[in-house]
């Protein structure tokens, strides 16, 4: 009974070190969190072997060394941790720390996938998408980017878009494509926003709509899509077109003059219109290559 006390105790202790690390570290403290995760390390608690192994990674309260943070990786690794897992199996990707070994990094990812971790499971559906490693295998592939992409991995939801709007690995169906292109384009995806335009643009999996198409590809514009730009020209011919009818109106981020003003423009001045509502309208702006709004009235 008592050795069984004492073994409870340890683990109190080592669990104690852990919570004290990561207090330390959230004050800023560096230095300090790293003495109480080596201690509970080298006790065996795979948390804070692989907190170590990110400090020892990043040169946070220690020098930089990956050697060590692939010892401490590894070995929380080998305990189980999902995150440790993932984490080797993006260093054997990369050969940091390791030497570079795509097969050894499959089989990490794996053991990430199975246990849940989001981002593993988004890696290894590309590994079975293009054929790393493993055999070309377009169900596992879906089966993967679909599991991380219900996770919220943004990525994986535009993958899963494209699967379904092309019919690889699952059955082609356009009107799921469209709502995983609009989790990750609402998300902020500019590859899932041009999608979204596109699917907007020729009517797949939703009815046809230039104003939503224009919204979405000006959009990933904004966020750095180098297709959008291109993708806006061809649809701005099919939305009304207008000119500003007083001596100067404002632009606005949004349908109120309590929003900040993105630009004025003249009397005459070229705007597509997208759409309107509660006498505001939204509208595209051809020489800035973006969205704002401005009032209804003082457009022709």
């Amino acid at each position: 009974m008592v050795f069984g006390f004492g073994l409870v105790c340890c683990a109190s202790a080592v669990h104690a070190d852990y919570e004290e690390g990561v207090a330390q570290y959230e004050q800023g403290h560096f230095a300090s969190a790293v003495y109480a995760w080596r201690e509970s390390a080298e006790a065996g608690n795979a948390r804070s072997q692989y907190r170590l192994a990110r400090m020892y990674e990043a040169g946070r309260g220690v020098p930089r060394n990956q050697d060590r943070a692939s010892k401490w990786y590894s070995l929380s690794a080998d305990s189980g941790y999902a995150p440790a897992q993932a984490r080797m199996a993006e260093r054997y990707m990369r050969g940091r720390g390791v030497e570079r070994d795509e097969q050894v990094a499959a089989r990490w990812y794996r053991r990430a996938a199975e246990q849940g971790d989001a981002d593993a499971q988004f890696r290894l559906g590309l590994l079975y998408l293009e054929g790393r490693e493993v055999d070309v295998d377009e169900a596992q592939a879906a089966r993967w980017i679909k599991a991380a992409a219900e996770q919220g991995v943004v990525s994986a939801q535009n993958n899963l878009g494209t699967l379904y709007e092309n019919g690889r690995g699952v059955t082609r169906d356009p009107a799921r494509a469209l709502d995983w292109y609009e989790k990750a384009a609402k998300s902020g995806d500019a590859l899932a926003q041009n999608n979204l335009g596109a699917m907007y643009a020729r009517g797949r999996g939703v009815e046809r709509n230039y104003a939503w198409a224009v919204f979405w590809f000006a959009m990933a514009a904004q966020n750095g899509n180098d297709e959008a730009a291109g993708n806006i020209e061809a649809s701005l011919s099919h939305l009304r077109e207008a000119s500003v009818d007083v001596g100067k109106a404002r632009v606005r981020a949004g349908r109120s003059t309590d929003y900040d003003v993105l630009t004025t423009r003249e009397r005459g001045a070229t705007l597509y219109v997208l759409g309107e509502t509660e006498g505001w309208s939204q509208v595209y702006l051809p020489e800035q290559q973006r969205l704002g709004w401005i009032a209804s009235k003082l457009l022709d």
